[in-house]
């Protein structure tokens, strides 16, 4: 039995956890069921869209509050089952994968669609991690970079094939994110910059599909597919919605309502769109916000964390979390192509929500085991 002054100690450590992060959090969530629901033709019952989501949720912080009391550092002996398992997972989407809209990216649970790219995204930060915390000077040397490039480039490949182009760009950011921070010789990365311009006219003439190549190329004139209602029509609308959104929105009118079907995957790709359309410009001015705090909360981990490990786990989890918003939200604007990245904590999803609130956990375990107990 432990004694008061361990005891004591032992729930001190809790008093580390960050009670931003969770609180942020869930502000976000509440616009994300809001937006659900009135996507979802405000319909209610068990087995609405809304409702999936919340069970969703309570999975995630569970799973959260999970992670979180186990002490971070047990993942590092777990790297390599973690990435190893994400990866055959990933692998297995090829014969046993559900195909949705032409792509294999789910397998099919029967009460829910699992998407094996999204824990995946948090088996590469901790392997990542490790691998750069144990490197670290040694990370100077070009075998260690390029292996670091290596482990991003088993999932990604599989992950493009499938294909899915906007989450393989995810992976790519969590990898430049952790990897700029190390003590990679920046020649390094100038040199994967200048080869990454052949490398992607390889990719854009032999690799993409003729969908990829034409969402890319029409977010450029939206225009000329107005009357076709595909990738151009939805940028349009967003654009739209967005515009006439006001400053207080269209606050779940009837008109509004009618309005919004025009607006494609309104609960996933486009799901920033609808809620500006229901909240407005404060609205809008609201999500940044606490994207930036969310942000930030991830970042003082970075600054509190007791070693490389650590460091490293909240810099990958923050340059997923910038990236996805940033992007989600450049092509619900129309400035950035339409890659199907949902928007972190706002867009319906199983999987990707989980993933999002089992990072925190870790991230909360970071804070509170950044402290050595000795009994």
């Amino acid at each position: 039995m432990l004694e008061p002054s361990q005891a004591e100690r032992v729930h001190s450590r809790w008093r580390n956890a960050d009670p931003f992060m969770p609180i942020t959090t869930l502000v976000l969530l509440g616009f994300g069921l809001v937006t659900i629901f009135t996507a979802d033709n405000r319909t209610v019952g068990l087995n609405t869209l809304v409702a999936r989501q919340v069970i969703y949720a309570a999975l995630g912080f569970s799973l959260m509050a999970g992670l979180a009391a186990i002490d971070y550092h047990l993942l590092r002996s777990l790297v390599a089952p973690l990435y190893a398992g994400a990866v055959a997972l990933i692998a297995l989407l090829i014969p046993f994968g559900t195909r949705i809209a032409g792509a294999r990216r789910w397998f099919d649970l029967k009460i829910m669609t699992f998407q094996p790219s999204e824990p995946a995204k948090l088996a590469l930060i901790v392997a990542l991690a490790a691998f750069i915390a144990a490197r670290g000077p040694r990370m100077r040397a070009p075998w260690n970079y390029a292996l670091t490039a290596a482990l991003v480039a088993v999932p990604a490949a599989l992950i493009f094939r499938q294909p899915d182009l906007g989450t393989t760009l995810v992976f790519l950011a969590i990898w430049c994110g952790m990897v700029v921070a190390s003590r990679t010789r920046k020649l390094y990365l100038l040199g994967t910059l200048f080869a990454a311009i052949p490398a992607g006219y390889l990719a854009w003439e032999h690799l993409f599909h003729d969908y990829q190549r034409d969402r890319i190329l029409i977010f450029l004139h939206p225009e000329t597919d107005l009357k076709g209602q595909g990738a151009g029509f939805n940028i349009i609308q967003a654009r739209v919605t967005i515009g006439q959104a006001g400053l207080v929105g269209h606050r779940f009118t009837d008109t509004a309502h009618q309005e919004f079907q025009f607006l494609a995957v309104r609960t996933t790709d486009f799901a920033f769109a609808h809620a500006i359309g229901n909240f407005g410009f404060i609205g809008a001015v609201a999500l940044f916000v606490l994207y930036l705090i969310l942000i930030w909360r991830y970042l003082r981990v970075v600054h509190l964390a007791r070693d490389d490990f650590g460091q490293f786990i909240a810099l990958g989890a923050a340059a997923m979390l910038f990236f996805q918003t940033f992007v989600n939200i450049g092509m619900n604007e129309g400035i950035l192509p339409v890659t199907g990245i949902p928007l972190p904590f706002i867009s319906y999803g199983g999987s990707p929500l989980i993933a999002l609130l089992a990072i925190q956990g870790i991230l909360q375990s970071i804070l509170i085991h950044r402290e050595k107990l000795t009994f």
